[in-house]
This record gives structure tokens, sequence and C-alpha cells, in this order.
């Protein structure tokens, strides 16, 4: 019972952090489009969707949680029983802890790609000002 629980959870984290990465991609190859540039910007995609998978399903199992349904602490505690409210306190668990990481993920991919994308605009926005004001040219 317990091994059908850890790849139950494991399902729900893949298929949690598959919806994600369908809904975010888009939005993540438009950025990496316009900070890196073509020749570059799919190994970065892809490195992305990476990070966010293992991010997703590693959150997903914590050995410390689980244990309990397989390992006495001390021989007066008892083994806790996988009910059915068991299953379900699980399940939750898991879908908020791998929305939680991965929201934590993009929110940093975002933050920093928002610093680099602020960066370049001002160094765009200085470009032309650079080249107007030469006496030279």
């Amino acid at each position: 019972m317990f091994f059908t629980l850890l790849f139950v959870l494991l399902g729900v984290s893949a298929a949690i952090t598959i919806f994600v990465v369908l809904f975010f991609k888009k939005y993540i190859t438009a950025i990496l489009k316009r900070l890196i540039g073509e020749p570059l910007y799919q190994s970065w995609e892809k490195f992305i969707i990476f990070a966010l998978f293992v991010v997703g399903i590693s959150s997903t199992v914590n050995p410390h949680r689980l244990e309990k349904y397989v390992l006495k602490r001390n021989t007066d505690q008892i083994i806790t029983e996988l009910s059915a409210d068991a299953w379900f306190l699980e399940i939750y668990q898991t879908i908020l802890t791998v929305l939680s990481s991965l929201s934590f993920s993009l929110m940093s991919f975002f933050t920093i790609a928002l610093i680099a994308f602020i960066i370049v605009r001002g160094l765009e926005i200085k470009k032309p000002q650079i080249k107007s004001h030469n006496p030279g040219g």
C-alpha cells in the first residue's frame, strides 16, 4: 500500500508539473528569445523546463513525512494506517507543495528576467543617444 501511495504522489506531482510547464512555456520562451536571442534560447528553455520538473517532482516525496507509514520511531509507537483520510491529506499536501515549489522557482526566474530586461532595455535606449552625440559620426 505504501508503494502505491508513493507512485500516486509521484504521478500527481508529474501531472501538476506538466500542466504548469505547458502553461508557462510560451512566456518562458518569449522572455528567453528576447534576452538571449536565437542561437542559445532553446538550450536555456530546455534547462529551465528540466529544472522545473526536478523541483516539482522532487518536492513531492518528503521521506520524513512518509516514513510514519513504514517505520516506528520507538517500540511503543504504532505505524500510522493508510486510511482514505491519510490518502486525501497526502495528495492535498503534495498538490500544495508542488505548486508552492514551482511558483517559487518561476517567481525567481521571472524576477531575474525582469532585472535583465530592464538592464538590456536601458542599454538599448542609451545606445542611440551615444551615437547621436558623437561629433565624428
